[in-house]
């Protein structure tokens, strides 16, 4: 067995050793994640889905947890609950912070640990429901290691007049630290809400986040979803979102991934029952040596549903993009329209993406499409800026920016726009600052 594989199965023995109050079927489902993942071991590049997104890195060292919660500013608290009212969420090191967190009133919000012990009935039925650990060794690692994170739900025929925001903070003063944050998202039948996930850190060390956010939306219930990823430069972040939906309803996602050394963001989605829809929209923007990888599933399974993806990547310096989506179409369903874009601009010689965009159609009364582009900044806008006497460096994020605005326009999350430029901007004039003049 590898060394670095026995040392996870030694340290999951050392927890399980104080978690004789945990109910057997979590022990169960923990059981079967370690083994799986003894079994399978990281992911490598041979495997298909990996083939470009190389963890030797993250599988070279031995991540060991930190809960430790840090002393926070009231002033770092304030800039981490960015702008907007509602709900405000806190997970720092993996852990739930409740007391630097704000719930509304609408919403029933628990640490998923503490769930588990003093209400499993609410949990039981839902976690690792919308995903199986069975090919996914971060999963796996997630399911066999996870203490503490996000249990939402809302309950039946709510809508939520604010946003839900979560934030989870990881301390980055030691090197070689993990989280595993897990998130639990339940939307009652005919509920409506908004939930943004956002990922940040302090400047330090190296350290992992593996995070796990499962969502279940009932009938005709309807969820508007964003995941922004703005981490340390030094770390490594792996993050997967699991959606089911049911008859009507309606998953709206957008996610923005700018920081992490290897950042990998998994969204997959499972149209359950008749009529759901999807909409998935992603930008990611890279520099430096940073890998970007965006993966997404959606499986059509019941007649009439519909989904729609735009993904856009702006990759400078030595930095390298992945996006892979696809589509799965099955017999029962009929009557899908499923449509998935991939376009990405090299802002830099060195820089490279892979597309992997697929299709796969079992049903014959169907409108699918998907495409994938890859260029550059066009020689002759440039042109047309700088003979109006606007530098290289400035006519070049001009036209980025521009690039970027049209899929941060799809989320229907209107009060996030400003957020989103300000990231994109930022990490744009970092981009160019390097570049030529």
């Amino acid at each position: 067995m590898n060394e670095k594989i026995e040392w996870y199965k030694k340290a999951y023995e050392v927890l399980k050793g104080g978690r004789q109050n945990e109910p057997e079927w979590l022990l169960l489902l923990r059981e079967e994640a370690i083994a799986a993942f003894v079994r399978k071991g990281f992911p490598t590049v041979k495997e298909e889905s990996w083939r470009y997104t190389d963890v030797a890195a993250i599988a070279g060292v031995p991540f060991e947890s930190d809960e430790t919660v840090p002393a926070l500013s009231p002033e770092t608290l304030e800039v981490l609950k960015q702008k907007g009212g509602g709900s405000f969420l806190f997970v720092v090191n993996g852990k739930f912070s409740r007391v630097h967190s704000k719930i509304a009133e609408g919403i029933d919000v628990m640490d998923i640990g503490e769930a588990i012990l003093t209400r499993p009935e609410i949990v039981q039925p839902y976690l690792g429901f919308c995903a199986s650990s069975a090919g996914d060794a971060f999963y796996a690692l997630n399911t066999a290691f996870f203490k503490s994170g996000l249990l939402i739900r809302v309950a039946e025929n709510i809508t939520l007049k604010e946003p839900i925001r979560a934030v989870f903070f990881t301390d980055a003063s030691k090197e070689h630290t993990v989280s595993h944050p897990r998130n639990l998202v339940v939307m009652g039948a005919g509920s409506k809400g908004v939930l943004v996930e956002t990922y940040v850190a302090s400047n330090g060390q190296s350290y992992l986040t593996n995070s796990v956010t499962e969502v279940l939306l009932e009938k005709g219930a309807i969820l508007d979803h964003a995941k922004i990823q703005t981490e340390s430069v030094a770390a490594f972040h792996i993050a997967s979102t699991h959606t089911l939906q049911r008859r009507a309803s309606a998953f709206s996602s957008f996610s923005l991934s700018t920081g992490g050394r290897l950042a990998r963001n998994e969204c997959f989605v499972a149209l359950d029952d008749g009529e759901a829809s999807c909409s998935l929209n992603g930008l990611y923007l890279g520099d430096r040596e940073q890998v970007l990888d965006q993966q997404t599933f959606v499986d059509h399974r019941k007649p009439d549903g519909n989904s729609h993806q735009l993904f856009k990547g702006l990759l400078a310096g030595n930095s390298r993009g992945v996006f892979s989506g696809r589509v799965m179409v099955r017999q029962d369903a009929q009557g899908t329209d499923a449509h998935q874009t991939n376009k990405a601009l090299l802002l830099s010689d060195t820089a490279k993406v892979d597309a992997q965009p697929q299709l796969e159609i079992l049903a014959d009364d169907v409108k699918c499409s998907h495409g994938a582009a890859v260029g550059q900044l066009q020689e002759d806008a440039l042109f047309y800026l700088r003979s109006r006497g606007i530098g290289e460096r400035e006519a070049g994020q001009m036209l980025a920016q521009g690039f970027a605005r049209e899929v941060i326009e799809r989320t229907e999350i209107e009060f996030l726009k400003e957020t989103l430029l300000e990231i994109v901007n930022e990490k744009l004039t970092r981009q160019f600052g390097s570049g030529k003049e």
